[in-house]
């Protein structure tokens, strides 16, 4: 048998392949992405040496196959409670695989004569506070992570800024502001996107939890000033496939937390969670000046606080080397090559661990003792300083065998 004749039947399948990570989604005969390989698999034929039987294939127009319909559904629009949390869960139309969910926060501030005080940086996104979870797989979003954050890994993700319209002081004048915040179930920057999708037929249901702020989280010192009308509008997008989709075409959930804020420099190294079912994906930073104590991804971004970041194992450094951690300058250099942003925002880095789009690349940290992100900052740092953590990748689906 000649090279190439092996390596043909290799890639269709028809010769043994190594057995595969959980957070990898093993298609039928590895062709294409995961929904067009569970296509092949259940409705095409193939000859004795593994070759596809292309005509038996579904063409435009045809009815067979899996074939999907990519829907936007609007959810509604809820009002917020100010200072409380808000729960939507009954509403949401559940039964079919989730792309995307879209959120555009909003509200108004109302001045009267003389308003003082200071818009902090980012707003309206830190007046708000998210989660999301199901009664299965428990948590997405771990509770209480701050919009601002979601938003800053949707530009990640998506190489651009969602709308963000920042609330003013206006003498006498009502002045709207609203932020649209996108949350990911398919990741846009993979090679199978589809890899995690948020299959809604594995739940009863799914609960988004929507904590608002006061005013001072959005204006400092406000004088004369009100916050109201506070707003949701919500916004999903689905397959809808013909032909129902087998249930185990998503291998993975999407996850993401964050952790206590820091203030330099006395603490310098945070210990990140070893779980057996998660994979690290990417590690956010924000360093921040003007901060509000304990509470994490608040204050101005600034660059003049983290000097070096280096994420290590028990059994290695797994982002920087024995030498040191990356440096600030060469890591938002990188960052903005890596993700295509023209403007760079202040304060934010980026560890990101699947760099070359696969999965296999996630730090898997079911098996390691001690993980964690060792910062090293600069000197002669500016006032009241902190350093905000967001840590995003994929949880093991609960009740599904490892292939």
């Amino acid at each position: 048998m000649s090279l190439a004749t092996a390596l043909a039947l290799i890639t269709l399948g028809a010769m043994p392949v190594p057995a595969e990570p959980w957070h990898v989604t093993p298609g039928a005969r590895h062709f294409g992405p995961s929904l067009v390989r569970r296509a092949a698999a259940r409705y095409t034929d193939f000859d004795r040496y593994g070759f596809a039987r292309y005509r038996d294939f579904p063409m435009v127009g045809d009815e067979r196959g899996d074939r999907s319909e990519i829907e936007r559904v609007m959810v509604g629009t809820f009002p917020l409670t100010i200072g409380q949390p808000t729960i939507i869960t009954r509403e949401f139309p559940v039964g079919d695989p989730w792309l995307t969910m879209t959120l555009n926060l909003r509200g108004e501030l109302n001045s009267v004569a003389g308003p003082t005080g200071t818009v902090v940086a980012d707003a309206p996104t830190p007046l708000w506070a998210l989660a999301l979870t199901t009664d299965l797989d428990k948590d997405v979003i771990e509770p209480s992570v701050s919009s601002r954050a979601l938003y800053r890994y949707a530009q990640v993700e998506q190489g651009t800024a969602g709308e963000l319209v920042a609330p003013t002081l206006v003498a006498s004048t009502v002045t709207p502001f609203n932020a649209v915040v996108q949350l990911l179930f398919a990741d846009p920057r993979m090679l199978v996107p589809e890899d995690s999708l948020l299959d809604t037929r594995r739940y009863n249901n799914i609960t988004l939890t929507v904590t608002t702020g006061t005013i001072t989280d959005i204006v400092t010192s406000p004088v004369n000033v009100t916050l109201q009308n506070v707003f949701l509008d919500l916004e999903i997008t689905r397959l809808s496939p013909r032909v129902p989709l087998p249930l185990d075409v998503v291998k993975v959930l999407p996850f993401i937390k964050r952790y206590a804020a820091i203030t330099p420099a006395a603490d310098t190294i945070l210990q990140l969670d070893r779980v057996p079912t998660l994979a690290l994906k990417r590690h956010l930073i924000l360093t921040t000046s003007g901060s509000t104590a304990g509470v994490p991804f608040t204050g101005t971004g600034s660059n003049a606080i983290l000097d070096t970041l280096r994420i290590s194992s028990n059994r290695r450094d797994h982002f920087g080397s024995a030498v040191g951690g990356i440096s600030r300058r060469v890591l938002q250099g990188d960052n903005k090559f890596d993700y295509s942003l023209e403007t760079w925002p202040a304060g934010w880095y980026v560890a990101d661990f699947v760099l070359d789009k696969s999965l296999l690349s996630s730090l898997a940290t079911g098996d390691l003792s001690v993980l964690q992100s060792i910062h090293v900052y600069q000197g002669g740092l500016p006032g009241t300083p902190q350093l905000s953590t967001l840590w995003a990748g994929v949880q093991k689906l609960r009740g599904l065998k490892a292939a």
